[in-house]
């Protein structure tokens, strides 16, 4: 009986369906999060916000989206199953990027662009708990749970801050290239990725020591960086160029250039690492990207201004 149980509890296991993944668009212009089924490529959802999304950041564990709202110093609150807005959260000052806490710690954190500190959030009591010094004008924020490190550009610093996501230690400051806007840690914690957008680089650090082991040469206005869940592809999105950079990221070199809408800003990848997704700010479009062929496959429309500043794909 306890045999045949197993059985039947194994099968039920294998039979069921992995559960479908979606992109949460942030539209700037236009107010809105888009849903969109990344299997049918078909929207499912939209959900009317304040004025001014930009950065997003999704808690798969608790089925909830974060989005912050640079213009009204809030951070949006939205039930991902039901999708529906849950609350908003004042945050005060200008944030920025975002990123949820993994773990079984129940936190946000937010780059404040005018206060040069990282906001940490409570969701649950919806308050601000604590402020982070960081550098001047923070923009993009990454958190590797694995290291349990905060890393934040600081736009007018030229400088990314190391945190500590525990304590409010700081580890190191590294010195990027010019105007750092977005950070991406490789999925094996070996590197960190910083994209300057006034000199055109990516500063690419060690993920032990913080020391820079290498910069590239990007396209005009890189912004957004991503690197594959195989590890193998860094994606970077150019938006003086309008298209996206790719690299090994084991020899570090670049192997193509993709091109794409216009102004584009943030890169997520599906979790098989098939596809990439860019966010084309400017002709409010979402460009889909077979990562294996290494071109665009279709371009979605989009309401007005999307963004997505963060890692805006999940259950």
């Amino acid at each position: 009986m306890r045999l045949r149980l197993g059985l039947s509890l194994s099968l039920l296991l294998v039979a069921m369906p992995l559960a479908a993944q979606h992109a949460y668009i942030s539209s700037q212009a236009a107010n809105k999060i888009t849903v969109l089924d990344i299997d049918t490529q078909k929207i499912t959802a939209t959900v009317e916000v304040t004025t001014g999304p930009v950065g997003v950041s999704l808690d798969n564990k608790r089925h909830e989206l974060f989005v912050t709202h640079p213009e009204q110093g809030v951070v949006t609150m939205i039930d991902t199953r039901a999708n529906k807005k849950l609350a908003e959260i004042n945050t005060g000052g200008q944030p920025f990027a975002i990123a949820v806490d993994p773990s079984e710690k129940h936190q946000v954190f937010v780059s404040d662009w005018h206060r040069n500190a990282v906001v940490v959030i409570n969701p649950e009591t919806k308050l601000v708990v604590d402020l982070l010094s960081v550098g001047k004008n923070p923009a993009g924020l990454a958190l590797d749970n694995a290291t349990r490190r905060i890393f934040v550009a600081n736009r007018n610093s030229d400088t990314l801050t190391v945190l500590d996501a525990d304590t409010p230690r700081q580890y190191a400051e590294v010195k990027t290239g010019k105007a750092p806007y977005a950070v991406a840690v490789s999925p094996d914690s070996k590197h960190i990725f910083v994209t300057a957008i006034q000199d055109n680089t990516i500063t690419v650090i060690d993920g032990e020591s913080y020391e820079v082991v290498k910069t590239l040469k990007a396209g005009t206005a890189p912004y957004g960086v991503a690197v594959t869940p195989d590890n193998q592809w860094l994606f970077v999105a150019n938006q003086g160029t309008n298209d996206v950079w790719v690299f090994d990221t084991e020899t570090l070199e670049m192997v193509t250039k993709i091109k794409v809408g216009e102004m584009p800003e943030t890169v997520a990848f599906s979790d098989d690492s098939q596809y990439a997704y860019v966010t084309n700010w400017f002709s409010n479009t979402l460009s889909v990207i077979d990562i294996k062929q290494q071109q665009v496959v279709q371009h979605l429309p989009m309401p007005d201004g999307p963004r997505s500043l963060g890692r805006f794909i999940g259950d």
